[in-house]
C-alpha cells in the first residue's frame, strides 16, 4: 500500500513539475516574446491562454495542414475573423494562425480548426514536420478582424475576398454568417442578406475548402462564390476562371448578385489587400465598411 501511494505521490509530482515547467516557458514567450507578441501587442486579445489538444491532423493541398484542436479551457471564445497566437512547447517562437472554424463549432463540440501553409517560421514549420495527434499546445484568441452581427437585426450584405490562405478567416467568417442566417430565417426574421466571396490561389490545388465551399455555393441560394486561379491555366467554367481578381470582375458579380452596399472582408498578401480595397471603394464601399487582415 505504501508502495502504491509513494508511486502515485512519485506520478503527481512530475505532472505538477511539467504543468510549471510549461508555465514557466509561457510566462518567458510572454515577457520575452517573438515578433508575433510585439508585432500584435496593441491588438485586444483575451486574458484566457486556453490547453488545446490536436486531435486531427490532415493533407488540403501540397502546402496546407489542417489542425483539428480540442479546447480545453471552457471560457475560451473567440468571434469570427479572429485569430490565436499559438504557444508550443519547445518552440521558442509564438505562432499567429488565423481560425478557419466558425464560433458555433467550438460552442457545440470545444473543437477549433487551423489551416496552416508550410514555411520555415518555427510554428508553421513544426506543424508540417513534427506536429501529431496527442500533441499539447496553448492558444489565445485575439485580433481587431471580426464580423459579429447582431443575431436579432437582419444581417448585412457581404464581399468577402481572398488571396491564398486569406481564405481562413473568411471561410470561418461565411459559416457564421449562414448560421446566423439560418437562426434568423428560423425565428422568421424578415429579410435575406446575400454574400459574394471571391477568392484567388495561384492553382486550383491550392483553393483549399473547395469542395465545401462549392457545396455551400449549391445549397444555399443567397451565397455567390467565384474562384481565381492566377498561375496555372484551367478549363474555365461558372465558377473558375483563369487570372488575377479584377476591378470588373468585382463590379460584374455585384451587378449580377444586386449587391449594391454591405461590408466588406478582404484578408491575403498585403499588395493584395491594397488593390481590392481600392476596387471596393470604386465599386460605391464607404471606407469605414471595408475591414482587411494584413499579415505581418
Amino acid at each position: 500500500m505504501n508502495f502504491i501511494k509513494l508511486q502515485t505521490l512519485s506520478l503527481s509530482r512530475k505532472i505538477i513539475c511539467r504543468k510549471t515547467l510549461h508555465i514557466n516557458v509561457l510566462c518567458s514567450m510572454l515577457n520575452h516574446g517573438s515578433s508575433q507578441v510585439h508585432t500584435t501587442a496593441s491588438i485586444n486579445k483575451q486574458e484566457i491562454i486556453s490547453e488545446a489538444l490536436v486531435k486531427e491532423i490532415s493533407k488540403l493541398s501540397a502546402t496546407v495542414k489542417l489542425l483539428k484542436l480540442e479546447i480545453k479551457d471552457d471560457k475560451f471564445s473567440f468571434k469570427a475573423g479572429q485569430w490565436v497566437d499559438m504557444f508550443i512547447p519547445g518552440v521558442p517562437v509564438v505562432g499567429g494562425f488565423s481560425i478557419c472554424s466558425p464560433p458555433h463549432l467550438l460552442q457545440a463540440s470545444r473543437m477549433l480548426h487551423l489551416a496552416i501553409k508550410y514555411s520555415n517560421h518555427p510554428p508553421a514549420h513544426w506543424a508540417h514536420t513534427q506536429c501529431k495527434v496527442g500533441d499539447s499546445l496553448h492558444l489565445r484568441a485575439g485580433g481587431k478582424f471580426v464580423y459579429d452581427p447582431d443575431p436579432v437585426t437582419p444581417c448585412s450584405d457581404l464581399v468577402l475576398i481572398a488571396g491564398g490562405v486569406g481564405i481562413n478567416p473568411l471561410f470561418c467568417i461565411l459559416h457564421h454568417f449562414l448560421h446566423v442566417h439560418n437562426l434568423q430565417r428560423d425565428s422568421n426574421l424578415k429579410g435575406t442578406s446575400k454574400v459574394v466571396l471571391l477568392y484567388s490561389a495561384q492553382s486550383p490545388d491550392e483553393l483549399i475548402f473547395l469542395n465545401e465551399l462549392l457545396l455551400l455555393s449549391e445549397n444555399y441560394d443567397n451565397v455567390t462564390i467565384k474562384f481565381f486561379s492566377t498561375k496555372e491555366r484551367v478549363k474555365e467554367d461558372h465558377f473558375i476562371t483563369n487570372g488575377r481578381i479584377h476591378y470588373q470582375v468585382l463590379e460584374s458579380i455585384l451587378k449580377d448578385t444586386g449587391l449594391t452596399k454591405g461590408q466588406v472582408y478582404i484578408c491575403g498578401p498585403l499588395s493584395f489587400i491594397e488593390t481590392m480595397q481600392v476596387y471596393s471603394k470604386d465599386a460605391g464601399f464607404s471606407k469605414d465598411c471595408i475591414f482587411i487582415e494584413r499579415w505581418w
